[in-house]
């Protein structure tokens, strides 16, 4: 009695997992998420492979998976894919118990064979993608270097607004604006990359020479402050800095910081000869 009492419970706890797949599989279909849909139909024709027994719940089971296969055989994007292939005619899965294990394989070569076509799709759109990009950029260039600087602009700021999330792509259009000498808009981009990406150097030190070249003393040297606290003291930026604060005229700064980059190079003659130049005056 304890046996089959054991067993018994067992063909409801499988009956039960195998209806709850299913329904899964038939949420994620409605949400058009087909590979989650795939997955889970697969774990509930495993176990209805595996089951030698469901007792009572087999019949509703069998029925479940029958409107399961016609749901998906009817989906839209399933058709329209399984046409895209060459495959037509009657409904893709058409369920019978005991066909679990090819139900199983013609899922599972759908899905295979629908991530080959996104992954080309994927490639295709990337390419293009790029294709574009590269294109802004040239036409950018050369409307620059030609002096249409408004036609220019159109173009980069356009790079910058579709691709704006690759790696150095600001930047890259901020050092064209600083090369055709269109300050304010290289420090605009300048400071649009430190603030995406505030771990490249060179998009600080493209700002720092934007607003230099801008006459914008304080911004350049709020940057090159927020700088030494970014990436720490280095001897060659405090005599940057401290050059930068001698074309400044704020001789004290210039000095100070002279003697923080001897301090870590006493090598650096560059910074010896800033001190010396402010002792002599």
């Amino acid at each position: 009695m304890a046996v089959r009492k054991v067993d018994h419970q067992r063909m409801l706890a499988d009956a039960r997992t195998i209806r709850e797949n299913i329904s899964r599989a038939r949420g994620y279909l409605r949400r058009d998420d087909l590979f989650r849909c795939i997955e889970a139909a697969n774990d509930a024709l495993v176990l209805k492979g595996t089951s030698s027994a469901l007792g009572m719940g087999r019949s509703e089971v069998d029925l479940l998976f029958v409107e399961m296969c016609d749901e998906f055989s009817r989906y839209p994007r399933v058709v329209a894919f399984l046409e895209s292939l060459g495959v037509s005619g009657g409904p893709f899965l058409r369920y019978r118990a005991g066909d679990e294990t090819l139900l199983i394989k013609k899922l599972t070569a759908f899905r295979i064979k629908m991530e080959e076509v996104e992954e080309q799709e994927n490639a295709h759109q990337e390419k293009r993608r790029t294709a574009q990009r590269d294109e802004w950029l040239a036409l950018g260039r050369e409307h620059l270097a030609q002096k249409s600087f408004p036609k220019g602009k159109v173009y980069l700021r356009r790079v910058v607004e579709t691709y704006g999330e690759e790696p150095d792509i600001v930047r890259e259009v901020g050092k064209l604006f600083f090369d055709a000498g269109l300050l304010p808009e290289a420090a605009e981009m300048a400071m649009l990359a430190v603030k995406t990406t505030p771990s490249d150097e060179q998009a600080w030190r493209l700002a720092i020479e934007s607003w230099d070249a801008l006459g914008e003393f304080k911004q350049a040297e709020a940057l090159y402050l927020d700088a030494v606290r970014t990436f720490g003291g280095h001897p060659m930026t405090f005599l940057n800095i401290a050059k930068f604060y001698l074309k400044w005229n704020k001789k004290d700064d210039a000095y100070d910081f002279a003697q923080r980059a001897l301090d870590l190079d006493g090598s650096l003659a560059e910074a010896r000869a800033i001190q010396e130049r402010i002792e002599n005056r």
